[in-house]
Formats: C-alpha cells, sequence, structure tokens
C-alpha cells in the first residue's frame, strides 16, 4: 500500500466517524423535537381541561360518603355494593372493594397533611416565559424571605 492509498484509507475512517456522529447528534434532535411537541401536546389539552391519566373510579363525593359509611362501622364490602361508578365503561357498576381500600388509604394519607384537599388538584403545567400569577408571586416571595435551613449549622 502506498503512501496516499494509507492516506485516503484514513480520510475515509475520519468521514465515517463524522457521519457517525452527525447522524447521532440528528437523532437525538428529533428526540427532544419530539419530546417538545409532547410538551405542548400537554399544554394543550390542559387548557382544554383534559389533564391525562386514567380517570378515578371512586370520586370525592363518593369517597366522603364511603368514609362516612365505614365511620358508622359498615363493612367496605358492603359500602362497595353501595356505591355506583358515574363515568367510563364500569359506569353503573359498583367500584371493586380492593379500589375502595385504594381511597381509603390515599385519603388516609392525604389526612395526615394540614387541611389539604383529599385528592390533589391538577395543574396548569407553565412555561418559563409565561408569566407568574399573583399566587405564584406571593409564594415565591414567601419562600425566598424563609431562612435556609443550613445557614443556622454552618456558624
Amino acid at each position: 500500500m502506498t503512501d496516499g492509498e494509507r492516506g485516503l484509507c484514513q480520510w475515509r475512517v475520519v468521514l465515517d466517524e463524522v457521519f457517525v456522529a452527525i447522524g447521532v447528534r440528528d437523532g437525538i434532535g428529533r428526540l427532544h423535537a419530539g419530546q417538545e411537541k409532547t410538551l405542548e401536546g400537554q399544554v394543550i389539552a390542559a387548557a382544554k381541561g383534559n389533564h391525562g391519566g386514567r380517570p378515578k373510579v371512586i370520586d370525592d363525593d363518593m369517597l366522603t360518603f364511603a368514609i362516612a359509611l365505614k365511620d358508622k362501622g359498615v363493612p367496605v364490602p358492603d359500602i362497595a355494593k353501595k356505591l355506583t361508578i358515574k363515568t367510563g365503561k364500569n359506569a353503573g357498576k359498583s367500584p371493586s372493594v380492593a379500589s375502595l381500600y385504594r381511597a381509603f388509604a390515599e385519603a388516609e394519607a392525604a389526612s395526615d397533611d394540614d387541611g389539604l384537599p383529599l385528592r390533589p388538584k391538577p395543574v396548569r403545567i407553565r412555561r418559563p416565559e409565561d408569566p407568574l400569577t399573583a399566587e405564584e408571586i406571593y409564594l415565591r416571595e414567601r419562600l425566598q424571605s424563609q431562612p435556609h435551613p443550613n445557614t443556622a449549622t454552618r456558624s
């Protein structure tokens, strides 16, 4: 092999590596573009009131009623028979006992907090360029005014 052929082979290897790198970079670019489109779709759906996820079988009204029955001492299987699913493919049927126990566990975990609702409310996905609401401004100022927890231990 002559020096010219050897140099040509080296360039071919370098070019192959460059094309591989470009292909990888384009793949990453496509990945990020897909994520951006997904986020945009979620924002648009949230604006229409669709927050994704599977709908809850036991809504807050049913849960409140079920907790009241449980507090009266009614057995959980009997409570499940008294409840009726309002929406979805199982509308008109009773929820399973397992779903009821799961809802009780969620409600108990939520009641440990300070007066928060039984289930969290869906939130609006906010982009960095969106202006802050008055509530968000108040929360930010309140959090920034608090001393850092590690400042007392540092001195």
